[in-house]
């Protein structure tokens, strides 16, 4: 990623440069902006259609990793997607830069982006599946476009034709690393000792010039599994010294623990994989039915999971992009309805937000939560969480439970606004795992 470094230094108090804008850029790169939501707005990786399914982001070459880009390597971020149906549509995406909320930062298009967007050619319509879609693959950044700077990116894909709706947001960070993060996960928290809550703890060690004041021009992000209901937002620090800040102990750092995801998978229609009660071909879809799902026990019981990962598979194909196909997944939690607050099912199956896409209804008449979802074949990770009336944050006590010894990542984001600087530089990212009990 050719950065340029010396202007990205913490010494350095960057000023303002004000650019002009050339007409053609600002209308393909920011003349759909009123359809990527209220300024306001946090941006979330998520398929805004319906007929956009399987959207994933990661490193290219690793669905386990993060989106997260660093200046000091050459990495590129790869989103893919489905879009259902064979018709040619003609897609093509916009990039925005934003702070360390998600919002829309105040820069222009030419002060975080070298090139302009062209269209998305790389596209391949599926292959003998009874649900018709096109796989598409964009990577960022390619040959028309590289960031500029550090931060966080939201990349808008919409249709030529429509350029006013957009189809999906695909967010990604560029971090410039100029800090290091030494982290860990203990069930030692001040809230209780090993029993429902993890503690975060780090430390920002650096051999720059000291930041001035690290309670305004840092913002601390850290993110449980990809979540961002229950994101711990700006801890205040616990130590500041010269070279090194401290936030351990700190109780903004507490996460309820949770449970291990369910798994399930379906690979082929001709057996039942994990989890899967029976496969139907009701015309003109395939139907999976899951076991019936309880409570979880008061007990731990571990089980290695991917943390709310799935990944595309199919039995006997050579092309899992394009030969996977899609079936209805049916979900059934046996319970009692829960008072005060809705049931979702929660992973990256649903990009981890709670809404109507997510939630499960509950039907009187089995006694049972309900909910069926259009999903492509492969192995999928998923939690039952629940939002109670009022809140925002999911809560995995009424089905889940909570227990320290729950394996879990922790994502920290660490950026730096300076007095006078006009957005929020990314300058460390840290991935840490609570240590798994077995």
């Amino acid at each position: 990623m050719n950065l340029n470094v010396d202007k990205l230094r913490i010494a350095i108090r960057p000023t303002s440069r004000f650019l002009l804008i050339s007409f053609i850029h600002i209308i393909i790169c920011v003349g759909n902006s009123a359809a990527q939501g209220r300024a306001d707005e946090a941006r979330r990786t998520d398929a805004h259609a319906e007929e956009v399914k399987s959207l994933m982001v990661h490193l290219a070459g690793d669905f386990m990793s993060p989106p997260v880009l660093r200046t000091d390597k050459r990495q590129t971020a790869e989103i893919s997607f489905d879009l259902l149906g064979h018709d040619y549509n003609r897609l093509s995406y916009s990039v925005e830069h934003c702070d360390a909320d998600w919002k829309p930062s105040q820069l222009s298009v030419l002060e975080f982006l070298d090139g302009m967007p062209s269209p998305i050619d790389d596209y391949t319509p599926s292959r003998a599946t009874t649900t018709l879609y096109t796989h598409y693959r964009l990577t960022f950044p390619n040959d028309e476009v590289r960031p500029r700077i550090s931060g966080n990116y939201a990349v808008h894909v919409f249709s030529e034709s429509n350029p006013s709706r957009i189809l999906l947001t695909a967010c990604i960070s560029v971090t410039e690393s100029l800090v290091n993060v030494v982290s860990q996960v203990t069930g030692n928290t001040l809230t209780d000792f090993n029993r429902e809550h993890q503690q975060v703890n780090f430390q920002i060690i650096t051999d720059r010039p000291a930041i001035s004041n690290p309670a305004t021009e840092l913002q601390i992000r850290v993110v449980q599994n990809r979540r961002f209901d229950n994101m711990a937002v700006n801890p205040m620090p616990t130590a500041i010294m010269p070279s090194r800040i401290n936030y351990e102990p700190n109780r903004g750092l507490i996460f309820a623990a949770g449970n291990e995801y369910r798994r399930f998978e379906f690979l082929s229609a001709s057996y039942n994989g994990m989890g899967v009660e029976n496969t139907r071909f009701h015309n003109p879809y395939y139907h999976v039915t899951l076991l019936p799902l309880f409570p979880r026990p008061l007990s731990y019981e571990y089980d290695q999971d991917q943390n709310g990962r799935y990944v595309i598979r199919c039995s006997r194909c050579t092309d899992y992009a394009t030969e996977a196909d899609y079936y209805f997944v049916h979900f059934t939690l046996q319970s009692p309805p829960i008072p005060g607050g809705k049931l979702y099912i929660m992973g990256d199956l649903t990009y981890n937000i709670p809404d109507d896409r997510s939630q499960m209804e509950y039907n009187h008449i089995s006694e049972s939560y309900e909910k069926y979802l259009l999903l492509k074949q492969g192995h999928y990770n998923y939690a039952l969480l629940f939002v109670p009336d009022g809140k925002s944050s999911a809560e995995a006590a009424p089905i889940e439970r909570n227990f320290y010894q729950t394996e879990n990542e922790y994502h920290i984001y660490v950026y730096y606004r300076p007095f006078g600087s006009r957005y929020d530089r990314l300058i460390a990212f840290a991935v840490t795992d609570s240590a798994p009990s077995r």
